[in-house]
């Protein structure tokens, strides 16, 4: 149920109360976080400090309110690197991704510097990004994907980005939805001509869940080839109805920047009601249920972030899988989901040595 905040008019009082309360904490922190002691880690700068009260307060101001920014399903400003996705081929979803409420639906996308032509896809090199954001929010598009575009540029060099846009968790619309369209849009990729191999999927946080889940799905279903590569993010691992008290009484949740009402709604919007298949559970949590995968798999946490613990164990029961090839990147003072966050915290020394180390792994230099 969503709260009174989230409708008119109490949302305009919550707004003004929220805005009056944030500058008058913010100030208050700014003199705080000038002394090191006082910072919620010591050895974060005052910008970082900073930075992760904003995105509290950030987290707590869209779960109250729950909003959600729209999907973009028209050109826009994005102009030809716009994709509007359409399923083709109704043959690829089986088993768990089949469902009576949740039918495959079109997928908005974004490429970034510019797109692939349809036939002109041999050689190229595909980084498909699907953003976290715990199943409900989304973000614009094209200054997400510019963003992510200039990190990946620096490691992977010719490769193009495809940010995906996949369906949030709203009233009618939760699990399977966003996994469908993760693999409508990877089917769109491969009928452009680009090589599989050449394909790196890159999700972060519930965005790395969806990631995880379709790699899961092609490896069991056999309904596509498997992509080059994969790097997860701070992936939500452990996804249950009561995240947000599994969050509270996590290590570092008191120093982390993600908000546990935030993970109940996200949590409790995709998770379907009623008992739910062996096979569905596996794809919606997937802490426990290690799996099989010829894709090797770029795993990151930060040291500092409370999923570290259900990330790292993740880690290491599929690292105990025979064949699988896993790489687990630990940058120690990161909050959680350094690639989507950098942005505003800064981290780049972090970010880019991660990045280096999934880009030598991913290449199979290591």
């Amino acid at each position: 149920m969503a709260p009174l905040w989230a409708s008119q008019p109490f949302k305009g009082v919550y707004i003004l109360l929220f805005s009056l309360k944030t500058v008058a904490s913010l100030s208050l922190l700014s003199i705080f976080y000038a002394f090191k002691p006082l910072r919620p880690v010591s050895e974060w700068s005052f910008r970082v400090s900073l930075a992760r009260s904003v995105l509290q307060a950030a987290f707590r101001y869209f779960t109250a309110t729950r909003y959600q920014h729209p999907r973009q399903l028209e050109t826009g400003q994005s102009g030809e690197r716009f994709a509007l996705i359409t399923p083709l081929d109704s043959t690829l979803f089986s088993g768990a991704l089949v469902s009576e409420q949740i039918k495959p639906a079109p997928v908005g996308a974004v490429w970034h510097p510019a797109p692939i032509q349809q036939g002109q896809g041999n050689g190229q090199k595909v980084i498909m990004q699907f953003a976290g954001g715990a199943f409900v929010l989304g973000w614009e598009p094209n200054e997400t994907a510019k963003t992510l575009s200039g990190y990946f540029a620096e490691h992977f060099k010719t490769a193009k980005v495809l940010y995906v846009q996949y369906r949030l968790a709203t009233p009618g619309t939760h699990f399977p939805a966003p996994i469908q369209d993760a693999l409508t849009a990877y089917n769109y990729v491969l009928n452009l001509g680009v090589s599989p191999k050449d394909i790196i999927l890159c999700g972060d946080s519930a965005g790395g869940n969806i990631v995880l889940a379709l790699l899961r799905y092609l490896q069991t279903s056999g309904k596509l080839p498997l992509p080059g590569g994969a790097m997860v993010w701070s992936p939500w691992v452990h996804v249950t109805s009561h995240a947000g008290d599994d969050y509270t009484k996590s290590r570092n949740s008191d120093i982390d920047l993600l908000y546990a009402p935030l993970l109940d709604w996200g949590a409790n919007a995709y998770i379907p009601k009623g008992d739910l298949t062996p096979e569905a559970q596996e794809l919606i949590s997937p802490l426990g249920h290690p799996f099989k995968t010829e894709t090797p798999i770029f795993v990151h946490a930060g040291g500092r972030e409370a999923f570290f613990d259900a990330v790292h164990s993740f880690s290491e029961e599929m690292t105990t899988v025979e064949g699988n090839r896993i790489k687990f990147h630990e940058s120690k003072l990161t909050p959680h989901d350094l690639l989507l966050t950098n942005a505003q915290l800064s981290l780049d020394a972090d970010l880019h040595e991660a990045l280096k180390d999934a880009q030598t792994f991913l290449e199979n230099k290591v």
